[in-house]
């Protein structure tokens, strides 16, 4: 599953493939730059220690050894075909050209690597972004703001770990030991074969601590997650929290939080690091076995040069480095596995709400709306609503009255096909719901809610919304006919004053009338609104109620109410009561009947 996982995530790198490709080749020239600047010591050694070196005699050896030994001779007969000093100075030169191209190819292979990793990090995010706005309403109601946020931040940045481990120490590293081991051999294939005996040891031992670090790095994330859902909720009811003197509540919440997450990041701490370490030690194990048995070999076969001994050393502790960067490509791949699982989660997620495969564009809104037996339930077993039926005529306002918690909200979402309905039916002119294109169906509607969303961007952003063309004079008519021009012009930059965020900058009524603009320049045809009023002072009331008004002229309005006062002069009254329609006429008729409107009506109204 882990391995699963990680491929689906190596898939988005297929389009930067000319880059992977780019930095293998530089991953290549970096390590034979670097095993060469190594291997010179060999030459330098023999330069500054030995009197008068000798071009070595190639003799009888393995394909291998007889390779790098042809290299080697020929590199000795260019090296000391001159005077001592001469070669002391080609050595240097060398040397420093050898380290020239291993950083300038080191350089470029990392910038394209990073291009990739990026990349593939930008894709993923907008990937998962463009699918949050795809979701219907309902998948935000069960899952938490900062366990969304932790998953396009720090799982994010763990996937990003994994593709580095891929192809920065997965493509690097393996060239750059290859070419040491070759040259290790051509000095001596004992000695190097010693040195390999103890890498099973080691991946067997990386492969264990793998496997305990993917089970509890999901158990940190799971934990980070909850730790940013508490920061969002506390940013967002920061006015609650203190108004009901609950900081200290709020603390000792965070801290449990915080303390389990220290707790579970020390655990997968002591593990990662433990890899590090361990596999140092067993490396520096075989480094001193070789120096014992390279040391036999000098002093006591005579089958072996200082020099080449020492090189050999260079080339076997050089060896550590990238080893001990593979031993961390197996936790750092069940790492980003885990996040990887967690953000596919959300990618893989059904979208609810979705066009049919030959949706119907529609333009324009001719006759009516009618619900046809329309049930609906959240959760299986908890049905909101049940057997609903009634008609909305174009142009008629239509109010829909009951108790809290009746279902009246729900309503206006699934006419503008925010839910699905569970059970039945909803007609646009006879065309069912299901079968009209999403974008034109919502093209035709225009909300106002309750509760006013802006965002941390300027008042005239608010209102265009995402609308071009729009000129200055269009905008301020609009604002007029919602009576927020005159506040608008007031505010320090006018039409381009920041809201803050969710519109902190304003007051109710400002922020209910800048909703009311951003509908109106929609021109919509058919018209919801969910009690604009009714969390605002008198004054605001009056301002809002004048803007909705202007608002709901010639067009299909369906109000929820709230205040009943506020729809006395619907041409409808829809009233929900026991999550079906129990009542339906105008005012007047509904109020010489006895039934649940007349009762709310008395009991708002103290009658």
């Amino acid at each position: 599953m882990t391995l699963k996982v990680y491929f689906r995530i190596l898939q988005y790198v297929k389009r930067y493939k000319k880059y992977v490709v780019f930095s293998f080749i530089m991953s290549i020239f970096f390590s034979i730059f670097s095993a060469l600047s190594v291997y010179l010591t060999i030459p330098l050694l023999k330069a500054l220690f030995t009197d008068r070196p000798t071009v070595i005699q190639q003799g009888q050896t393995d394909f291998i050894s007889g390779l790098l030994r042809k290299f080697q001779h020929l590199l000795d007969g260019f090296i000391y075909s001159g005077s001592m000093p001469d070669a002391l100075v080609k050595i240097c030169i060398m040397i420093f050209i050898a380290f020239l191209f291993k950083n300038i190819s080191n350089f470029f292979q990392s910038v394209s690597m990073q291009y990739v990793e990026k990349g593939v990090l930008r894709d993923i995010r907008n990937q998962i972004y463009e699918k949050l706005n795809k979701l219907s309403i309902r998948y935000f109601s069960v899952t938490k703001t900062g366990n969304l946020i932790s998953r396009m931040t720090n799982d994010l940045n763990s996937v990003q770990l994994g593709i580095s481990a891929a192809f920065n120490n997965l493509l690097k590293d393996p060239v750059l030991i290859i070419i040491l081991i070759l040259l290790a051999i051509s000095i001596s294939w004992q000695m190097t074969l010693m040195a390999l005996l103890i890498f099973p040891i080691t991946a067997i031992f990386i492969l264990k601590i793998g496997s305990s670090l993917r089970r509890r790095s999901q158990r940190v994330l799971e934990k980070l997650a909850e730790i940013v859902s508490i920061i969002s909720e506390t940013i967002y009811g920061a006015k609650i929290i203190r108004a009901f003197r609950a900081e200290r509540y709020k603390n000792i919440i965070f801290r449990k939080a915080s303390n389990e997450h220290l707790k579970l990041g020390m655990k997968n701490a002591r593990a990662f690091e433990l890899v590090t370490p361990i596999t140092e030690m067993l490396t520096i194990i075989a480094g001193v076995v070789i120096i014992w048995y390279g040391g036999k070999m000098i002093f006591i076969e005579n089958s072996l040069k200082p020099e080449e001994f020492f090189g050999f050393l260079f080339i076997i502790f050089q060896l550590i480095v990238p080893i001990k960067n593979l031993a961390s490509v197996n936790s750092r791949v069940q790492e980003s596995s885990v996040s990887g699982t967690r953000i596919f989660e959300i990618i893989d997620e059904e979208v609810e709400v979705k066009n049919s495969v030959n949706a119907v564009e529609i333009t324009d809104f001719k006759n009516s709306i009618e619900l046809k037996d329309v049930s609906f339930y959240y959760e299986e077993g908890k049905t909101i609503l049940k057997n609903v039926n009634f008609k909305i005529n174009k142009s008629e306002v239509i109010a829909i009255a009951g108790t809290s918690g009746s279902g009246k909200s729900t309503l206006a979402d699934l006419i503008s096909r925010f839910y699905d309905v569970t059970g039945g039916e909803i007609l646009f002119d006879g065309i069912n719901i299901k079968e009209i294109d999403i974008d034109s169906l919502r093209n035709l509607i225009g909300i106002v809610p309750q509760e006013t969303i802006l965002f941390n961007d300027t008042i005239r952003n608010n209102i265009l919304f995402g609308l071009k063309d729009v000129d200055d004079g269009k905008l301020a008519e609009v604002c007029k006919y919602a009576n927020a021009y005159d506040f608008i012009m007031k505010t320090e930059n006018k039409f381009d004053t920041i809201v803050g965020e969710r519109g902190l900058k304003l007051s109710g009524g400002q922020k209910q009338r800048i909703a009311i603009a951003r509908a109106l320049l929609r021109n919509p045809q058919i018209l919801i609104l969910d009690e604009a009023t009714s969390s605002l002072d008198t004054e605001s009331e009056q301002l809002v109620q004048e803007a909705i008004e202007n608002l709901m002229l010639n067009r299909t309005s369906i109000v929820i109410a709230h205040r009943l006062s506020t729809i006395k002069n619907a041409d409808k009254i829809i009233v929900i009561d026991n999550k079906t329609v129990s009542q339906a006429g105008t005012h007047i008729e509904l109020m010489q009947e006895e039934g649940i409107y007349k009762k709310l009506y008395e009991i708002q109204f103290q009658i």
